[in-house]
């Protein structure tokens, strides 16, 4: 029984041995990649404005991950809806994107994403009042519902803020296709009637991101707009009844474009 642990030991050593060796060579072929360096401009010589550049992304990484985000509004809660009297309403958007990204350069990476979204909205009943007894409405049995596909491929610039590679900012250069389905429902002539928009649109999304462990990140993102052109067709009966072809160009920060995601980083 003892030679046979003592075998074992020694068989573990001898592991331990080869395994050192293996890194010790791998160590002096490549030199270790430390996060958190600060990367020096090839006109560093010249005078320039700018944060410092620390590495936080690698050459060579690749990512793969996925954002969630989700807004409700309720008319009990809102500060929106001044103008609506007795008003019983509710909405929500949940969106869904699994991406993958792969690192060309220090700092740079390019990335493919998909994102499935749905959102709904009903208005049981309500007022609508432009402060004038002539410009008064009333609707009740209004629901909503939207339902899109989005395929999009993005360029993501990374600033490291601390020498520790833990902290940076990020700033997406998007473009997708998107193709959702939008149905409003108030009668029951509207029951089989919806909207089909195609939508192609380049867009901004400014974020934050932060390295919980070594090989995880969550990041922070908003949408700050961008140049779309959409293709929109009414469909009522299973005909389509209309169509619409227009252009939009429109930069502001976006509540309803904020979403929360998280990366693995290989």
């Amino acid at each position: 029984m003892k030679r046979k642990v003592l075998s074992i030991i020694l068989i573990w050593l001898c592991v331990l041995g080869a395994t050192h060796s293996f890194a010790q060579k791998r160590k002096n072929v490549r030199e270790p990649i430390r996060l958190g360096t600060e990367i020096v401009a090839k006109d560093s010589l010249k005078q320039r404005r700018g944060l410092s550049q620390y590495l936080i992304i690698p050459k060579g990484e690749v990512q793969l991950g996925m954002q969630i985000s989700h807004v409700s509004l309720s008319s009990s809660n809102s500060e929106y809806m001044l103008l609506l009297n007795s008003i019983d309403a509710n909405g929500a958007i949940t969106k869904i994107a699994p991406f993958v990204a792969y690192s060309y350069r220090d700092n740079r990476s390019v990335g493919l994403r998909f994102q499935y979204s749905t959102a709904s909205g009903n208005i049981e009943q309500g007022d609508l009042d432009f402060l004038s007894d002539d410009l008064n409405f009333h609707v009740e049995d209004l629901h909503a519902n939207l339902t899109s596909y989005q395929v999009a491929t993005y360029h993501r610039s990374y600033i490291g803020l601390d020498n520790k590679g833990r902290i940076g900012l990020f700033s997406d250069l998007m473009l997708g296709y998107t193709n959702s389905k939008t149905a409003f429902v108030y009668n029951s002539q509207t029951k089989d009637a919806y909207a089909k928009t195609s939508q192609v649109k380049l867009s901004l999304h400014p974020g934050i991101v932060v390295f919980a462990m070594n090989n995880i990140s969550m990041h922070v993102s908003m949408g700050i707009g961008g140049v779309s052109y959409n293709n929109t067709k009414y469909v009522k009966g299973g005909e389509v009844v209309g169509t619409r072809n227009f252009s939009k160009a429109n930069f502001k920060l976006d509540i309803l474009d904020i979403s929360m995601g998280l990366a693995i980083h290989l």
